[in-house]
């Protein structure tokens, strides 16, 4: 029998990354520092998830171990361990070193160890702790909730593959729905510009309209429309970049839109939009898809749009300076392009309906 363990039983570790490990005749220990959440596991014994939408049929999962991460058992289960799957968070990654150098003075073999969490490069504190591991990551596609806190059980989407990191020297481990992807830092890149630039959209749009939640403001008509008219433009520039299929690229943003439109999936507009002057940074979401778009001569209209709404946010509800915000666009902009988005973020600033900037447009 293969052993798995999976640190932090949240609710990826519990609703995405288990049932991978399980359907692949892998026996499940988790291992978490909330020890409510240990003693809750160990006493129900099992939980049920189910699927947005009904599109896979609910699942129990059980036979399972459950230890607190400070317990001789969980180092145990750590030594004996055939695969060592992180859900912690990128930043608390690092509060994982000291445990795991422990239990690498007792093990046979190198710990293979996957950082399930999102980010770029997430792995890097695993890494510079020199731990005697082979250490990769994978890519979350999957959101998942837990709709009734006093319970284990999860929503979850209908998500089969968690990608890895395939250049990693050393690694042994083989999961079949844990696909070893050969261009991981291209596919991380894709995701970023791709599903961060379409939440963009959602995002400060939405709170300009006067959306607190996310789906529901996905599926509003004048937002839904500039989604339409962006999708086209992102995914054929993302295509070029990254040497795909214009076809697989815009497969890959409709994913995005899907998901951001399925209301099920309950999110905030001020979770996605806060700290929206990072998000205007110079290798960020919202300004990389447009310089590769001006680098490509295609049409930035509307991505203009999205620009000038997120400066708005952020001078409207994170006190950001004006000047600020305007920083990392005059590298690659125009003066044409920049005046264009000023005309449009006094527009918001005026409150002029959104309805009538589109059809201005």
């Amino acid at each position: 029998m293969k052993n798995a363990v999976i640190i932090g039983a949240g609710q990826t570790g519990r609703g995405f990354i288990a049932p991978i490990l399980q359907d692949d005749e892998y026996t499940i220990t988790f291992i978490d520092k909330d020890e409510e959440l240990i003693k809750s596991l160990n006493q129900k014994k099992e939980y049920s998830i189910r699927y947005f939408g009904n599109t896979a049929p609910t699942r129990k999962i059980d036979a399972f171990k459950a230890f607190v991460s400070t317990s001789e058992e969980a180092a145990e289960a750590l030594r004996n361990a055939d695969v060592i799957c992180t859900s912690v968070f990128s930043s608390h990654l690092a509060e994982l070193i000291p445990l795991l150098r422990e239990v690498e003075k007792e093990r046979k073999t190198p710990m293979q160890i996957i950082c399930c969490e999102n980010g770029v490069n997430v792995k890097k504190d695993l890494v510079a702790a020199k731990l005697n591991a082979c250490i990769t990551e994978g890519i979350i596609f999957c959101t998942t909730l837990r709709p009734n806190k006093d319970s284990l059980d999860l929503l979850c989407e209908n998500i089969q593959d968690l990608p890895i990191d395939a250049s990693v020297e050393g690694l042994t481990v083989s999961v079949r729905r844990m696909p070893l992807e050969r261009k991981f830092a291209d596919l991380i890149q894709r995701k970023i510009y791709t599903y961060n630039f379409m939440s963009a959209i959602v995002s400060y749009l939405g709170w300009y309209k006067g959306y607190e939640i996310y789906g529901k403001a996905a599926n509003d008509s004048d937002i839904a429309y500039v989604i339409e008219k962006i999708k086209p433009v992102v995914s054929r520039v993302i295509a070029h970049v990254y040497a795909i299929s214009e076809e697989e690229q815009l497969a890959f943003t409709q994913r995005a839109i899907d998901k951001f439109q399925n209301e099920e999936i309950i999110d905030t507009i001020y979770r996605n939009a806060r700290q929206a002057k990072r998000k205007l940074g110079a290798n960020e979401r919202i300004l990389s898809p447009m310089r590769m778009a001006t680098q490509q001569a295609e049409d930035i209209t509307w991505m203009k749009l999205i620009a000038a709404a997120a400066m708005d946010y952020a001078i409207c509800e994170e006190n950001e300076e004006l000047e600020s915000v305007y920083q990392d666009l005059q590298a690659f902009l125009s003066e044409k392009d920049i005046l264009d988005i000023r005309n449009l973020l006094e527009k918001f600033q005026s409150k002029e309906s959104l309805s009538k900037m589109i059809q201005s447009l």
